[in-house]
């Protein structure tokens, strides 16, 4: 883990100054299938992280109530980051409005359908899920300790690009309160249950705009962190 930051502060720098389309795709791959297990079904959502030869930590921690789990991992040198949810139970609690863990509303319009969100146990991350218009919603928010102090107050930067046909939005999201700063992705993986009718405006993705001044103060403090050596962990409740 020792050059994680480095890679991921890079990635994020590019984000922020919107240095071209193929910049801004730091989740490379989208995997989603459905399975039945023990009369109930599940979705299993997994997104491939563009961190070339750095690595996330190894974590599996509960949703409440059965709700499913979140994972991060790496395999062959490749990062991930994911999240088993079971449909069964999950798509029994009532959508709202759903926050990133900066307090901020999510970056995603689905037309006055609420979003379902879950806390990860033990650390500042979310998971969400939303149906709308026969699509489906899925994200991550994970918070990062390394990120604290960018000093810009509550904002989130999120583009828009395509990953094998899913329509995706990732940035990050910030806050003044320290592990409220970090990471989030959220995709339209789309029917469930028929693959063919991919409907993109079922969910708008919403791009948040941050003054000039600030996006060079967070990539000042981003040059400074990348001159570091350390290594990543995970927000803490």
């Amino acid at each position: 883990m020792q050059k994680f930051l480095t890679t991921m502060l890079l990635s994020l720098a590019f984000v922020l100054t919107g240095c071209g389309d193929s910049a801004t795709k730091w989740v490379t791959d989208v995997n989603v299938e459905t399975a039945n297990q023990d009369d109930q079904k599940w979705i299993v959502t997994d997104f491939q992280l563009d961190l070339q030869n750095t690595q996330l930590p190894f974590l599996t921690l509960p949703l409440p109530d059965g709700y499913g789990i979140f994972r991060m991992w790496r395999l062959n040198g490749v990062n991930y980051m994911g999240v088993d949810l079971n449909l069964s139970t999950i798509l029994d609690v009532p959508g709202g409005v759903a926050t990133l863990p900066n307090g901020q509303v999510v970056p995603v319009d689905t037309n006055e359908i609420g979003i379902i969100e879950a806390e990860i146990d033990s650390i500042n991350g979310k998971v969400y899920i939303a149906s709308a218009e026969g699509m489906t919603l899925v994200g991550i928010a994970v918070s990062i300790d390394q990120l604290d102090g960018l000093g810009v107050g509550e904002a989130g930067i999120f583009p828009m690009f395509d990953v094998k046909g899913f329509d995706v939005t990732a940035g990050i999201f910030t806050s003044d309160t320290d592990g409220e700063t970090g990471l989030a992705v959220f995709a339209n993986i789309g029917s469930l249950w028929d693959k063919a009718n991919y409907n993109s405006e079922a969910f708008i993705y919403r791009a948040e705009y941050m003054p000039r001044r600030d996006k060079r103060k967070v990539l000042r403090k981003l040059r400074r962190l990348m001159k570091k050596r350390m290594e990543l962990s995970v927000s803490r409740r």
